[in-house]
């Protein structure tokens, strides 16, 4: 079964437009056995999407599209630096994904939260990651002219940090004639796919619910961009980005001319992947994050901590 990966909220700040309990709603309708909802950069509607989803009886899939690059004090521009998408399969990895945000917010590069494979080598436990996209570091390096060893080389050190079964490739269920760098990124995904044994998904970005939704989108990103919505210079989206059902997805990628075995296997990694996830919050705590302290104040702490403990 196709599980829709990609689903952006408003919390991907004016490039969606749907809220999470709306998309858990849409998922309802769709009798989808799992929704999965990641925005961009933060995590602010985790605790939301997740109640609406339990609710409902729905599995929530909690995960983050964010930027990447190998080494956070080597970046030389904003450009160089592309998204990378993780999956939280556990309570454990729901707490690495803060701790990667958190990471990326304080330590990132200025004007896009960024972590890099440092961080990612910390936090990685119960964590999946995928790359997709026009926007994913692979497609920054394919147009930085990098050479496709280069990016092998750079998966296999990724793949190995993370453990084999946790890394997959994504491919784009858009008209690959319409759209060039789409088919330029599928093209060596595939080829990296094949050659090194990592599996595929296939997906979309879904950024509003149905496709005559298109326009209410580009006036939110226009909004964004301080421009108005009649200007030829506002951005369009080109792609398809309302949410497709199975039948949909394998269309597109047969009229791309890839194989019925091939895109079976890409919808059915979907599903494996969404079995994989099972993330419990527990709820009506306090969860402060764990920081390094100096020496000497650990010590004042150890001695005096019994004080701290107040009696019922």
């Amino acid at each position: 079964m196709y599980i829709p990966l990609h689903w952006h909220s408003t919390y991907s700040f004016l490039e969606a437009i749907w809220k999470p309990k709306d998309i858990v709603k849409k998922a309802k309708q769709l009798w989808l056995p799992a929704i999965w909802l990641t925005d961009i950069d933060v995590m602010y509607w985790a605790i939301q999407f997740y109640q609406a989803a339990k609710d409902e009886e729905i599995n929530p899939i909690i995960w983050v599209e964010i930027g990447f690059i190998l080494d956070i004090n080597n970046i030389t521009n904003l450009k160089s630096v592309g998204s990378l998408c993780l999956i939280a399969t556990s309570e454990e990895g729901y707490l690495n994904l803060m701790k990667i945000v958190s990471y990326a917010s304080q330590d990132g590069f200025k004007g896009r939260p960024t972590m890099d494979i440092h961080i990612l080598e910390e936090c990685k436990g119960w964590l999946i990651w995928f790359c997709w996209w026009i926007d994913s570091w692979i497609f920054k390096l394919l147009s930085a002219s990098e050479s496709l060893s280069r990016i092998e080389e750079i998966v296999v050190m990724i793949r190995d940090i993370l453990w084999k079964d946790n890394f997959y490739f994504e491919m784009i269920a858009q008209d690959e004639k319409i759209h060039w760098n789409i088919a330029q990124v599928n093209k060596t995904i595939l080829s990296l796919s094949e050659k090194l044994k990592i599996p595929c998904i296939v997906n979309n970005i879904y950024l509003y619910p149905n496709s005559d939704d298109k326009t209410t989108q580009e006036l939110a990103m226009a909004i964004k961009d301080n421009v108005k919505i009649y200007d030829p210079q506002h951005r369009v989206t080109n792609t398809k980005s309302y949410i497709m059902l199975e039948d949909e997805i394998v269309d597109i990628c047969k009229n791309n001319w890839y194989s019925e075995d091939l895109i079976k296997t890409w919808v059915d990694n979907t599903q494996i992947i969404a079995d994989r996830c099972d993330v419990f919050i527990r709820m009506k705590q306090l969860l402060f994050p764990k920081y390094a302290v100096e020496e000497d104040i650990q010590e004042v702490y150890e001695q005096h901590k019994d004080d701290l403990i107040i009696e019922d």
